[in-house]
């Protein structure tokens, strides 16, 4: 990788990820980090409810056919239990959702990642009646930051795309672990060989690399016991 996380943030404390990804440079972690869109008027909604299009793009605004998943969650972060894949045309949907806020992730692994200044996931709003275009700005490319996401939601810590709340995470030594505030509330990720990161609000991370082997429990310490996790560090 050519950057050793933990050096970034000495002492530890949550930096945004547009703030890491801008310290590492372009040629480090920079993958960490429109299309017009047609008339759907022959589409009619269930009452409060709307519907999301979207489609993945290239930074120079070319749709990107067939490229990555896209899992959809509420704006605590909580998955939606709803996923979606881009066609031909780079399109993407969601129909029918209840009108609010949400937030979609894109995960293309070895393939393409959103970079800087582009936050991921992406966070939008549904109005009811009405269809809410989503743009995706991706950057082609076989990143390897050998990286595991852990998103701290509303009374959970998950790993993505495809962990349990609250679940054990299992990595090797050397990887990289990203605890990512996706809440509008503020928390932590307090225990382990880390300590204390100090309080995280919407969209800071916390980086640091697994460097000691062990299980580690782990708590928020505004809302435990409920939201805590288990890091297993593998030889």
């Amino acid at each position: 990788m050519g950057v050793r996380l933990h050096q970034l943030i000495v002492p530890p404390v949550p930096v945004s990820r547009r703030a890491f990804v801008a310290a590492c440079g372009s040629a480090g972690l920079t993958a960490l980090v429109a299309a017009c869109r047609g008339g759907r008027g022959d589409i009619t909604l269930p009452a409060g409810k709307g519907t999301v299009s979207g489609q993945v793009m290239d930074l120079q605004g070319n749709p990107q056919a067939n490229l990555g998943a896209f899992t959809l969650m509420y704006n605590s972060g909580h998955h939606v239990g709803m996923r979606a894949t881009a066609d031909a045309n780079g399109r993407f949907s969601f129909p029918a959702l209840t009108a609010g806020r949400y937030q979609v992730r894109f995960d293309a692994p070895g393939l393409a990642a959103i970079p800087y200044p582009f936050e991921n996931p992406v966070r939008f709003t549904v109005t009811a009646g009405a269809e809410t275009f989503v743009p995706v700005r991706v950057q082609r490319g076989g990143f390897t930051q050998n990286l595991v996401e852990i998103y701290v939601g509303d009374g959970f810590f998950q790993e993505q795309p495809d962990g349990k709340e609250n679940g054990e995470v299992v990595v090797k030594v050397g990887t990289n672990i990203c605890w990512y505030n996706v809440d509008e509330k503020v928390h932590t990720v307090t225990g382990g060989p880390w300590g204390d990161t100090g309080d995280m609000i919407e969209s800071q991370a916390y980086f640091w690399t697994a460097t000691t082997p062990g299980t580690f429990a782990y708590r928020c310490k505004y809302h435990q016991p409920h939201e805590q996790g288990v890091l297993r560090v593998l030889p």
